[in-house]
């Protein structure tokens, strides 16, 4: 049977050109919903939404105005927003006593400052719905710390859980639900333009034992779709090999 469970929903998905973004916004359409997706790069953004039959909304998530541009353009070409996945991300992994501190910059931005931006631009539209979700990206290491050469972007994904929880309780008078989304490793190109020996042995470990993103992506469905009153505070998964 076709999977229709967000037909009407009309959701707006950051870091929408690839990785978990993209395939969240393949699984959404795939649903039944409408998606805008939201992006740094124009083109490939561009590209994917074409072949999802969604709208391009591209900003880079570190520029408020420009972020906020954005979700207004995708609100008014779906015709209101009824969720928001927050899946723009990136990582810099490197020991603190070596690591450019431009790295962590970036890493705080993206992770942190945009999911923020991204989120406040979107609450008008989310509490004017009827019913409504913000499901933000964190990590298994946000949850803990795997590899030492990961604290920093660590630290980014435990303030992308602190700052959920938060959301949540802020918003669950509008009836805006907030979940956490916690994966392991998932095979995507995240790393793929980072050039450094950590780098490179952090993709070897996602090709062997990284989550399929697609399968991410059905996590999110499932709590888009799940009953109303029903709030996914954290999901939280890893390959079995891992």
């Amino acid at each position: 049977m076709t999977d229709r469970r967000l037909t009407g929903r009309r959701i707006l998905v950051t870091g929408g050109s690839s990785g978990i973004g993209r395939a969240t916004a393949a699984a959404i359409t795939a649903a039944g919903g409408r998606v805008a997706l939201l992006a740094r790069r124009a083109e490939p953004l561009e590209r994917v939404a074409a072949e999802l039959g969604g709208a391009a909304v591209p900003a880079d998530v570190v520029d408020p105005e420009a972020t906020r541009a954005a979700v207004a353009a995708a609100a008014e070409q779906l015709g209101g927003l009824d969720g928001l996945v927050n899946a723009a991300g990136v990582v810099r992994p490197g020991p603190i006593a070596d690591t450019d501190p431009a790295d962590w910059q970036l890493m705080f931005d993206v992770n942190v400052r945009g999911l923020l931006h991204a989120s406040q631009a979107a609450i008008p539209a989310l509490r004017a719905a009827e019913r409504s979700d913000i499901v933000n990206i964190s990590s298994m290491s946000g949850r803990r710390l795997g590899s030492v050469s990961m604290a920093a972007y660590a630290a980014s994904k435990a303030a992308v859980h602190t700052i959920s929880e938060g959301l949540r309780r802020e918003l669950a008078d509008d009836r805006v639900r907030v979940s956490c989304i916690a994966p392991g490793i998932v095979a995507t190109p995240f790393l793929d333009e980072v050039d450094d020996p950590a780098a490179a042995s952090l993709r070897d470990r996602a090709t062997e034992v990284g989550l399929p993103a697609d399968q991410v992506a059905d996590r999110i469905v499932d709590v888009l779709a799940s009953p109303p009153g029903l709030v996914h505070v954290e999901v939280a998964m890893i390959s079995i090999d891992q």
